[in-house]
């Protein structure tokens, strides 16, 4: 989820320097700087539960996931340790306790609400979302060199004191301390190789902003985290003799029947 106001305009995408096709009423959100829309998520972090991951098996459609909410439980509490996020363990199976920092308080109107809500109903609850600000930073977040969060209502503008979990406050200066972080900013990223002989991506090709040189890099292992639409337009861009419609476009589904991202809904 994402608001827009003009004090933090610049972490947005001008529409008219990147215009696109809009046949219905459409809104992409967009925002190209280092660290991307990571400055201006919602922040608000729940666990997938099982019931997400049995959907298929258990309503009959498409395919049956291959993993479990078991498979990724360790995998939350890995990243919910590292991000930091704050929390109450509500014992909810539909929304599964993980990793918390000492929760935020409702305030007294949030907390009629909560009261009216359990005395009526026994299978509602209202409670405190979990999102990943610092209430109370752990020697993970301090080694980060990010501090608690002062509950000034400005996180869209970025943190300066890092309180809540962005990639510029963690994840790019926690690489840095290895060693092994090149960034690369205005570099533009065309489409991922795929290696016929392998039968596995091989690198990304990247184009310069400026210059518009382009550039191939190589690794074992890649990430594609630009985002919904612009991950899937790389993907389509990735065409090869094995993939001609697209890396993993076998069905020609890519880039279709995408969901627009509900906000405010009533």
């Amino acid at each position: 989820m994402l608001c827009f106001w003009g004090s933090y305009s610049a972490f947005f995408c001008k529409d008219k320097e990147h215009p696109y096709i809009q046949e219905k009423p459409y809104d992409w959100i967009r925002g190209y700087q280092v660290g991307g829309k990571s400055l201006l998520w919602a922040r608000q972090t729940q666990r997938w539960s099982k019931y997400e991951f049995e959907g298929p098996a258990r309503d009959g459609f498409a395919v049956e996931w291959p993993i479990g909410y078991e498979d990724i439980a360790p995998w939350y509490s890995h990243v919910e340790r590292f991000a930091g996020i704050s929390g109450n363990k509500d014992g909810i199976p539909s929304l599964p306790d993980g990793e918390f920092l000492p929760p935020w308080e409702l305030n007294c109107v949030e907390k009629h609400i909560q009261q009216k809500v359990k005395e009526n109903y026994t299978d509602r609850q209202v409670i405190i979302g979990r999102c990943a600000n610092l209430t109370k930073p752990n020697e993970i977040h301090l080694q980060q060199g990010r501090g608690q969060c002062q509950a000034r209502s400005l996180c869209e503008r970025g943190c300066p004191f890092g309180g809540y979990f962005s990639s510029n406050s963690t994840t790019i200066p926690w690489a840095e301390k290895t060693g092994n972080l090149t960034l690369k900013p205005d570099s533009v990223v065309h489409s991922i190789i795929y290696d016929e002989q392998k039968g596995k991506a091989s690198g990304v090709r990247v184009i310069d902003a400026h210059t518009k040189q382009v550039t191939e890099y190589y690794a074992r292992i890649i990430f594609v985290n630009a985002a919904c639409l612009n991950t899937n337009l790389i993907l389509l861009n990735s065409t090869s003799h094995r993939f001609p419609e697209g890396l993993g476009n076998d069905n020609g589904l890519m880039g279709r029947f995408i969901a627009f991202h509900n906000y405010r809904e009533v």
